[in-house]
């Protein structure tokens, strides 16, 4: 491996583990509410929707939660949509999800992120 790539996967792991620490992420497996996705699938996808809301969030608030999964069409060969309601300080979304199972514990997932819809929700 060379030194650049060496340094530039340094650099990820830091910055993933810095970003993480500061913020209050809430996302344990198994997720609250119906998602039929595996343990490992929900593992797999919970960072990238971490990720999502950190963009979103405050510099005064610290908390991302993942606080409903629904399934929204059902599975059909393997592949199914979910939402997933994402709690970002004072913002709820529900960010639609497609899961495709590969048989084996895992799978992928896509994002819809263009299709999220927020509203307000005030402190809790």
């Amino acid at each position: 491996m060379s030194k650049i790539k060496a340094f530039l996967l340094a650099l990820a792991m830091f910055t993933t583990t810095s970003v993480f620490a500061y913020y209050n992420f809430i996302g344990e497996v198994p997720l609250p509410g119906k998602t039929i996705a595996s343990p490992q699938l929900q593992q797999d996808t919970i960072f990238s929707v971490g990720a999502y809301g950190l963009r979103i969030a405050t510099k005064d608030c610290f908390t991302v939660a993942i606080t409903d999964t629904q399934i929204s069409k059902p599975k059909k060969d393997n592949t199914w949509e979910e939402i997933w309601t994402l709690k970002v300080c004072e913002r709820e979304g529900k960010l639609p999800i497609t899961f495709t199972d590969d048989g084996k514990g895992s799978g992928t997932f896509a994002l819809d992120y263009m299709n999220i819809k927020w509203r307000t929700v005030g402190k809790k």
